[in-house]
């Protein structure tokens, strides 16, 4: 039978109790997430209305509420049969919010547990680890179970520096092109290759509300070398990366570098804020660091009329959004859920990719 109207509305749980009253007062809701971990949420909820405990009216969600520091909240999202949990997380700030001539508001603010992360500040020296061995070690600190798919170079000393569990981590991920995040009740941290998440299609004027692409060569490089000192062979280190560290992403299309050279000609980038100690430790941050320059070519800011379904890491297909940005291969970076009386369930989103194709 065909569903004529169906609701998106979200539902949410507080310490796992579906809790009808937080979805008859919202006023907005969103939940945005990025390739460096830590999920957030905020939602506004209006803050007048009967009580449960009297027949009077009252403030609502701030005083003998369900909603307290340190529960756990839910949010599911989606028409029935789409639905999906898009955040699942703490409760971490409560703000009250009053007006002259408007009802009062109560905003909930709250984090998935990656914030134990964020809270948690440390010196601390590692030996004879690679990048996944550090992740799993700091996983191990929270009672954490950990997925690390990172593959790089094993370093002789690691030192964290007075800085948060989550800070350094995201630190670490960077020199790799790597991304963070907590999933399915593990701290994850892997390249881009081995991510999964949700394929989607969006038609421009169907599910793609609104969009704004750019091919833009401002960043792109040719090559790009990171130079160093080996204290142990005692001679220097110059590891150059050229375009073929794309090869492995790119099955069509013209990348940026390629376009860049033919355009304008070489054009190399010299790394100096990073010094490796190891021509593999050199050679591993110039390939990440050419794969962050030519990823992001090509970048889209879009809106959808709402995709319970989407998160970071979900490859995008775009249709009817002219010939150059058409097709696959873009790879979604940021995500941000919302939900208002106004418009509804909205997904902003912001997704990379490393060409752009052929003209016919």
């Amino acid at each position: 039978m065909t569903r004529l109207f169906a609701s998106a509305a979200p539902v949410f749980k507080v310490d796992g109790e579906t809790r009808g009253e937080l979805a008859r007062d919202v006023l907005r809701l969103e939940i945005e997430e990025n390739t460096e971990g830590l999920k957030t949420l905020t939602l506004r909820l209006l803050a007048q209305g009967p009580r449960a405990d009297s027949r009077a009216e009252g403030l609502l969600h701030i005083e003998n509420s369900p909603i307290d520091f340190g529960k756990s909240l839910e949010v599911s999202i989606g028409r029935s049969g789409e639905d999906r949990v898009i955040f699942k997380g703490t409760i971490s700030a409560l703000e009250a919010g009053f007006q002259e001539g408007s009802e009062p508001e109560v905003v909930v603010f709250a984090e998935d547990k990656l914030m134990a992360l964020r809270m948690t500040r440390r010196c601390r020296t590692y030996n004879d680890v690679t990048d996944a061995d550090i992740a799993q070690a700091i996983a191990r600190e929270h009672g954490l179970s950990a997925q690390a798919e990172a593959p790089g170079p094993t370093y002789d000393v690691v030192q964290q520096w007075n800085q948060s569990d989550l800070a350094f981590l995201r630190d670490r991920a960077r020199l790799l092109q790597a991304e963070v995040w907590f999933q399915d009740d593990a701290l994850h941290f892997k390249t881009r290759g081995n991510r999964r998440a949700a394929e989607l299609t969006l038609v421009q004027g169907n599910q793609l509300i609104e969009a704004r692409l750019r091919a833009d060569l401002a960043h792109q490089r040719t090559s790009v070398a990171v130079s160093g000192y080996d204290a142990f062979q005692r001679e220097s280190i110059h590891q150059p990366s050229g375009t073929d560290v794309l090869a492995e992403e790119v099955s069509e299309g013209r990348t940026g570098a390629s376009i860049l050279q033919s355009a304008f000609g070489e054009r190399a980038s010299h790394r100096v804020r990073n010094v490796p100690l190891t021509s593999t430790e050199a050679d591993a941050w110039a390939r990440a660091e050419l794969l962050r320059r030519g990823r992001r070519f090509v970048t889209v800011t879009g809106v959808t009329n709402g995709s319970p379904s989407m998160e970071v890491g979900s490859r995008l297909t775009l249709e009817r959004v002219g010939r150059p940005f058409s097709g696959g291969g873009y790879y979604v970076t940021r995500v941000r859920h919302t939900y208002d009386l106004t418009h509804g369930h909205r997904t902003h989103f912001e997704a990379e990719r490393p060409t752009v194709s052929e003209s016919t």
